[in-house]
């Protein structure tokens, strides 16, 4: 585990930069990416808007909204309406039994007096007719009639407040806020400008209140302020003194908390009639929307002034809007982009009235996203360097849905707003940083498989070493194995009339089939010396017939050497070119081995000694292939004959040799009668009883003249055909 992780030193190291580079962006560090950034959690708060569960505010708060929707439009005449016609709305709805009436409209301007218009309209004036129009002045003025009708109806009007403008017109009324800290010490927004209403509508409303929504930078909204600043002074919002008189709270039940974060004393929290409410710095809070558009109960303001059947408003907070789109009191809210105005009021007051509905961006936000983004960091740092490319996407993928579920869960449960999209981004980078390092890491080592062993096993080999490193082990280790050793015969001689040139090209014409047959039998080569080629069978990928695809190897080995003597002649070598194979079966040392300076993939052993000895032998007995019992016994395909019991110089051990004829399917019946008549006459000479095996062996020459009965009839002749006393059937070899 520890080697692992000193594999991972670099992406831990950028991990860490990772961290610090988003902690540093979150903290605002990076000024150009900010708006980026706040973007993205912008979006990231609608999405949690939009799946968020949905109440039902016919579960908490009858709030109706009073709607001058297109039809009322249609049927009582374009807006601005008369304030006697507005009057007679009010009077209605009181008279329905509702408690609040809230007025989403600002009365700026006064309403033109009929009576005006007529003695403007009149060619002639006299005393008379001007003293009976004063008379009748009064009761036809629209803003005096509205004023005697809102008074003591639970009327609240409101007003727009305008950051930028200074311009102010109308009246506003405060009331009266509370606060723990001076007000200028507050980090409370500021307006410059107003347009209210008239000093006469004022007077006779209950109370007054700002409707302002100032919508975010993409122009969503998203947040409305509480209370907002002017000339000094703190005034509040439509909705708060909606829920403050339906709850029949006093005039002074609003009262606004600060804590000193850093230098700025910030606001935490507004107390409403005994109620918490969580704010952010400036006193705004995030806007519950319950639903789309219509979420509220909608009745048209039409079918209040004539009467029709309405739902019953007792005990109801109403609110008089419009929806109308010629009216332009649309916003773009994380729900949709028309939403009315006049809903997001109605969603105000029901969110002040149950507060606990309310999301709300703690103070201590800046240290819980750090301290997520450590965790998640660390998390990962421990985690990923275990992983492969796939399972880190798949973790990172789990890792990145945990913390949108978790950030889910505290805007659902405890409706705690906390940043997203930065955590996210972090899984990201360092996942990617970890599956590059891997992926680059997997390159190399195919790349470092590819060019140790490009040169030494088969393409087949190295696409599943490729493909599954798993069953791969660079390090030493000991395994049963077949080692092959190829020696051209008489190379000295046949080099000796050969130019530089010549010799080059006799060993790339003979080494090339060679190594083809080596490589197609699923054997490795280990190292060229001049004309000696050394391979071995069943690494680096385990191969359970090892030993039989190393003999078969040999056997095509000899069949090549022999077809390609042409090829031979035509480069100049006119002697016949044959070669001495030694294959052993057995265990051997097999790793990356050598120094800092050079290595090589190759098998070391005693094992491996026995089979360079065997293919030495091959020219004391005149045969081209000599491999060891331990081989012989795993090449069921293939027929032997035996050759000698021997003991090879620096082993004491005695090993049986056997020379491959041919494959079992290919034997004839003249060839397994001349290999059962040999075996005959060895049995003789291993039993000791050298006559009788000199006389075989000589029935076996005068057949055919083969090199090996020259041999043992040349090893007994010298004894005049009597075995030692000690014969114990192993002839022992005093050279290599």
């Amino acid at each position: 585990m520890i080697k692992k992780y000193k594999q991972t030193l670099l992406p831990i190291a950028v991990s860490i930069l990772i961290l610090t580079l988003t902690s540093l962006l979150y903290l605002g560090a990076f000024t150009p990416a900010k708006p980026l950034i706040q973007r993205l959690n912008a979006l990231t708060y609608d999405m949690r808007v939009r799946v968020s569960p949905k109440a039902k505010p016919s579960e908490f708060t009858p709030i109706y909204i009073v709607d001058i929707d297109e039809a009322s439009l249609g049927q009582e005449g374009q807006w601005p309406w008369s304030r006697h016609k507005l009057a007679s709305l009010i009077e209605i709805l009181h008279q329905a039994g509702t408690a609040v009436i809230t007025l989403d409209i600002t009365f700026a301007e006064p309403e033109k007096n009929p009576v005006d218009a007529v003695v403007n309209a009149l060619e002639q004036k006299t005393a008379e007719t001007i003293q009976a129009l004063d008379e009748i002045r009064d009761k036809l003025d629209g803003d005096q009639h509205l004023a005697s009708i809102m008074s003591d109806k639970g009327v609240i009007l409101g007003y727009l407040f305008h950051p930028m403008q200074s311009l102010v017109s109308g009246q506003i009324k405060a009331t009266k806020i509370n606060t723990d800290k001076p007000l200028e010490q507050l980090s409370s927004l500021t307006m410059q400008g107003y347009t209210a209403n008239l000093p006469i509508l004022i007077e006779a409303a209950s109370q007054n209140g700002f409707f302002t929504i100032r919508p975010d930078d993409d122009g969503i909204v998203r947040k409305a302020a509480l209370v907002l600043e002017h000339n000094k002074q703190l005034y509040s919002s439509l909705a708060v003194e909606a829920a403050k008189l339906y709850m029949g709270a006093d005039q002074e039940a609003l009262q606004l908390k600060s804590e000193t974060i850093g230098k700025v004393q910030t606001i935490t929290q507004a107390v409403l009639a005994g109620q918490h409410i969580r704010t952010d710095a400036t006193g705004q809070i995030l806007i519950p929307y319950l639903g789309p558009a219509n979420t509220f109960p909608y009745i048209s303001a039409t079918d209040v002034l004539n009467k029709r059947p309405i739902p019953d408003l007792t005990d109801a907070i109403v609110i008089i809007g419009t929806s109308a789109l010629a009216l332009a009191d649309l916003r773009t809210t994380p729900l949709q982009t028309s939403y009315p105005g006049v809903e997001i009021q109605a969603t105000l007051i029901h969110a002040l009235l149950n507060p606990e509905q309310i999301p709300y961006t703690p103070e201590w936000q800046d240290g819980a996203t750090i301290a997520l983004l450590a965790l998640l960091t660390l998390f990962m740092m421990l985690l990923f360097p275990m992983l492969r490319p796939l399972a880190l996407i798949v973790t990172g993928f789990i890792l990145m849905l945990s913390v949108i579920g978790f950030n889910f869960w505290l805007w659902i449960v405890p409706r705690i707003n906390l940043d997203l999209i930065l955590p996210l981004l972090l899984i990201i980078a360092i996942s990617t940083t970890f599956i590059l390092h891997r992926l680059l890491g997997e390159h190399k080592e195919r790349q470092r498989i590819h060019d140790m062993f490009g040169q030494y096993v088969p393409v087949g080999h190295i696409d599943r070493m490729l493909t599954d490193s798993s069953d791969i082990n660079m390090d030493g280790e000991r395994r049963e194995m077949s080692v092959l050793f190829s020696d051209i015969r008489s190379f000295t001689a046949i080099s000796e009339h050969l130019t530089t040139q010549q010799l080059k090209q006799f060993l790339n014409v003979y080494l090339t089939p060679i190594t083809a047959i080596i490589f197609n039998r699923q054997g490795t080569i280990d190292k060229y010396i001049g004309d000696l080629v050394m391979a071995f069978w069943g690494a680096p990928l385990d191969d359970p017939k090892h030993a039989e695809n190393a003999v078969l190897a040999a056997l095509a080995m000899r069949e090549k050497t022999e077809a390609m003597q042409n090829e031979f002649l035509e480069i100049g070598i006119k002697q016949t070119v044959s070669a001495g194979i030694g294959i052993h079966t057995g265990e051997m040392n097999v790793g990356d081995m050598g120094s800092t300076y050079r290595r090589a993939y190759t098998v070391l052993g005693d094992a491996v000694n026995l089979g360079s000895r065997l293919e030495s032998l091959t020219k004391q007995y005149g045969i081209s292939i000599l491999v060891s019992e331990d081989t012989m016994k795993q090449c069921p395909s293939v027929c032997f004959r035996e050759i000698d019991y021997i003991r090879v110089k620096g082993r004491q051990k005695p090993v049986r040799v056997y020379e491959p004829m041919c494959l079992l399917d290919s034997l004839t019946l003249e060839l397994k009668q001349c290999i059962v008549s040999h075996e005959e006459a060895l049995n003789e000479y291993q039993s000791g009883n050298w006559q009788l095996a000199s006389q075989l062996f000589t029935t076996l020459l005068e057949r055919a003249d083969n090199p090996l009965q020259h041999v043992y009839l040349k090893r007994m002749g010298s004894s005049d055909f009597q075995s030692p006393p000690d014969w114990d059937g192993v002839y022992t070899h005093t050279s290599k």
